[in-house]
């Protein structure tokens, strides 16, 4: 699979960062990687 953007860290800096990027670019591929 490819995304556009990887946000190591499912805390809330990276959770903002997603949803943050999520709005600013409907088209953009993103996806939260978090450990365990």
């Amino acid at each position: 699979m490819e995304y556009d953007v990887v946000v190591v860290g499912a805390g809330p800096a990276g959770l903002a960062t997603a949803i943050r990027l999520k709005q600013l670019s409907a088209d953009l591929s993103v996806v939260v990687l978090e450990k365990g």
